[in-house]
């Protein structure tokens, strides 16, 4: 798996050269990992006609491309749904793939890089579902998974269509706050879960939507009494009842809370309705709301929150007219 970017936005090289070149590296490489059309079927030693390796390295082999998508995950049944249609992807309940599937309901199975169900895909290919894993980790991988699935299902066409427009959004936000100097970057807090309060950090999809959108997150990280669970200082990945974040480090990252300060300017931003800060939480009277997908996910609803993220933070600079704003009123426990 890619480890995310960590440098601060300032020090990055501009979005627009990065973007292209990836761009144009997958299209001359003919999409990597993409799906290759095998010998004519038929042949008893050979009977697949479509065949390609998913990003775990796994070899898949099909009779044609797929046309009917079953899928795990928000991010990966939205991107599915953008290259097929809605018509043609089933979105499985997560945890419970195997007992949802049905016979001749799709032609593939798409699973993300973590499940609640270890050994999920090599269960399933026992069982003679073919599976395949998609992996990518923040808003910014966005374009190159869209590249490496449409390979995957034979819709190159609607793929770099899909990988433009998303490169395209991502360079409007750069431009637009790429001059924005270090002091006017304000800092964030992503609350993710507020019993017993967790924040997302660096190293998270959350952090690099944040630092994207022309924030920092914000300092005071305090003590890691479980570091082994962590990654840049808080909690890698934070969403209620996914079950990949356990009891250690929910209590992890309310220790952290009780031995950080926030700055005076910090901004707040939740996926949570009526979020609630402890005592001696961010002196914040409003928080952002952004729905989970849009938040804390990688897809394509995260780049939706990315703008609205990036026109909250700095309205001067990107416009949101077209995605109002939610701001949620923080309930200070007394």
């Amino acid at each position: 798996m890619p480890v995310p970017w960590r440098a601060g936005p300032l020090r990055r090289a501009p979005v627009v050269a990065t973007l292209v070149g990836l761009l144009a590296a997958a299209l001359w490489a003919g999409v990597v990992s993409s799906g290759r059309p095998l010998p004519s079927a038929g042949s008893a030693r050979d009977p697949a006609g479509w065949a390609f390796r998913d990003d775990l390295g796994q070899r898949v082999r099909l009779p044609a491309p797929p046309r009917r998508i079953a899928c795990s995950g928000q991010d990966l049944c939205d991107l599915a749904r953008a290259l097929l249609g809605e018509g043609a992807v089933t979105e499985l309940p997560a945890g419970m793939e195997e007992q949802h599937l049905r016979r001749r309901a799709a032609d593939l199975v798409l699973l993300p890089a973590v499940t609640r169900q270890p050994g999920l895909a090599r269960r399933l290919r026992a069982r003679g579902w073919p599976a395949a894993t998609l992996v990518w980790t923040d808003v910014e991988g966005l374009p190159a998974a869209a590249l490496r699935l449409a390979g995957w299902v034979d819709r190159r066409d609607r793929g770099q269509e899909l990988a433009a427009t998303y490169a395209r959004r991502l360079a409007r936000i750069e431009a637009a706050l790429a001059t924005v100097p270090s002091p006017q970057r304000p800092p964030v807090l992503v609350l993710a879960w507020d019993r017993p309060p967790v924040w997302a950090g660096p190293g998270s999809p959350a952090a690099t939507l944040v630092e994207r959108a022309g924030g920092r997150m914000a300092p005071g990280h305090g003590r890691d009494p479980t570091p082994a669970r962590s990654r840049g200082g808080w909690v890698h990945l934070l969403r209620r009842g996914t079950g990949l974040a356990g009891p250690g480090a929910w209590l992890a990252g309310e220790e952290r809370w009780r031995h950080s300060h926030w700055p005076a300017s910090t901004r707040v931003v939740t996926p949570l309705l009526r979020p609630m800060v402890p005592p001696g939480g961010p002196p914040a009277a409003t928080a952002l709301y952004l729905p989970p997908d849009q938040l804390l996910g990688a897809g394509p609803q995260a780049l939706d929150g990315l703008e609205r993220l990036a026109a909250w933070l700095h309205p001067d600079r990107v416009d949101a007219s077209d995605a109002p704003l939610r701001m949620v009123p923080l309930s200070v426990m007394d």
